[in-house]
């Protein structure tokens, strides 16, 4: 009986890396957050009475407030460290770092350092996944009164990330923050193009969500090879659509061989499974834009942890100076391509 039982499949792990990253995590973590906050620019505007603080160091302490876990009076102490180390100027009051978390216009900027922080990676990532999770608040909802005109029953309102991220690594090329009711592939357009603009793609998986012949178009577009399933109710008829016609048919007669790529899907669990874990599914803050802002910091300390490990693991180079084109590339994008 033990004999027929498949023996399960293990992955080795460099201990000697692993642990030289996790050790010196912490501190590495604080210099690349700081490198990637001076390519922000933000702007002050000219007005009477106290001077806003400034938006770089604003980002380094809404990150490092979500990196640590703590309460926003017990990261003051971290801050000062990080003072103390010549990494920012002033340490702002606890409400300070809050009232930021609010502002609308550090969405953008986040959405912008969580791109420029995988260009390290564009060499190395060659196979990119999509796919949608959500994050629980502190609030709820009432589902029977919201679908049936009810008054009984609630359930919590949370938010959804959708994200596009590298294959190997497990870093995120491409983020976007909606509401619960938004559905996967309305956001795929957009996490597509961004992605695209920095990272050479060669594959794109998928689930059945992001089965459109736009998509399949959009992908085929710039070179990739989708690999999304089809729906059980799905023809393959182009109607104009080559590259639906020619996955279709490798869908059915290749299917074992289509489902070994399509499986590398799986890894996008895994980048929501690490995201959470370390900074939790849970958000802080109580308004909409708090909430979408504290997701994209947990979305932006994911990618520096990774560099991190990477940068033991597969001695890559993550001095940013030498991305200099790059970053400037990606401030462009979203200058011209982000509201």
């Amino acid at each position: 009986m033990k004999q027929n039982m498949q023996k399960r499949k293990t992955y080795k792990q460099n201990w000697a890396e692993y642990n030289l990253a996790q050790t010196s995590e912490k501190l590495m973590f604080m210099d690349l957050l700081r490198e990637l906050s001076y390519n922000v620019v933000g702007r002050r505007k000219s007005m009477e009475g106290k001077p806003p603080m400034d938006v770089q160091e604003m980002i380094y302490c809404m990150a490092l407030l979500v990196y640590t876990g703590k309460s926003s009076r017990r990261v003051i102490s971290e801050l000062h460290i990080s003072k103390d180390r010549g990494l920012i100027r002033k340490v702002p009051h606890f409400n300070t770092i809050i009232k930021y978390f609010n502002k609308l216009e550090l969405t953008n900027y986040l959405e912008m350092l969580i791109t420029m922080s995988s260009i390290p990676l564009r060499t190395i990532e060659k196979d990119y996944t999509v796919d949608a999770s959500g994050f629980s608040t502190s609030q709820f909802e009432r589902w029977c009164s919201y679908k049936w005109g009810k008054e009984k029953g609630k359930i919590r309102v949370w938010k959804k990330a959708h994200v596009m991220s590298g294959v190997r690594t497990n870093v995120i090329t491409a983020i976007k923050i909606t509401s619960q009711k938004v559905g996967d592939t309305s956001a795929f357009p957009e996490l597509f193009r961004t992605t695209a603009h920095i990272h050479e793609m060669r594959e794109m998986s998928g689930d059945k969500a992001y089965s459109s012949k736009k998509n399949l178009e959009m992908i085929s577009g710039k070179g990739a090879i989708p690999y999304i399933p089809f729906r059980s109710n799905t023809s393959g008829k182009a109607r104009g659509c080559m590259i639906w016609k020619r996955m279709y048919i490798y869908f059915i007669e290749h299917e074992e061989e289509f489902m070994l790529h399509y499986h590398k899907r799986s890894n996008a669990e895994s980048v929501f499974s690490m995201m959470k874990r370390k900074f939790s599914q849970n958000l802080k803050m109580r308004s909409e834009t708090g909430q979408d802002n504290e997701i994209l910091c947990k979305a932006l300390c994911h990618n520096i942890c990774v560099l991190i490990q990477e940068c033991f693991e597969l001695n890559i180079n993550i001095d940013l100076e030498e991305y200099a084109r790059p970053l400037q590339s990606v401030r462009d994008y979203f200058c011209t391509h982000t509201k």
